[in-house]
């Protein structure tokens, strides 16, 4: 059975094809295209999700600020981080909890694997 995930990325036309794409692997995906609207919807209920799914660069909030924040409402949700080459933001995301983390340019096929492990707690 597919599991709940919680897709925040701001670009309009990559939300698409990874709701698609995850869609299309059996799993439920709810779409928020800013980190308040996404933060407003996961504090009502941080249960209601299995999987994160989040862009490093949103257009309200920093990816790694919102992760925090998501983090403090359920401290072992996974969160796969769409981010760019591993670097300092990548290192910073460790240290805040983060374990799972998708390329940019983000290959649909990679997502889905990295979306299965962090979803199976494998690293």
């Amino acid at each position: 059975m597919g599991k709940r995930i919680l897709l925040i990325d701001g670009d309009q036309t990559m939300s698409e094809a990874i709701n698609t794409t995850l869609g299309s692997a059996g799993h439920r995906v709810q779409v928020e295209t800013s980190g308040a609207d996404a933060l407003e919807v996961f504090s009502r209920d941080p249960y209601a999700f299995d999987l994160i799914v989040m862009d490093m660069g949103l257009p309200d909030i920093s990816g790694l600020l919102l992760a925090e924040k998501l983090l403090k409402l359920r401290a072992h949700i996974p969160i796969v981080l769409l981010a760019g080459p591993e670097g300092q933001a990548q290192a910073k995301a460790r240290d805040s909890g983060i374990r799972w983390f998708s390329i940019k340019p983000v290959s649909m096929t990679d997502l889905i694997e990295t979306v299965e492990k962090a979803l199976a707690g494998v690293e």
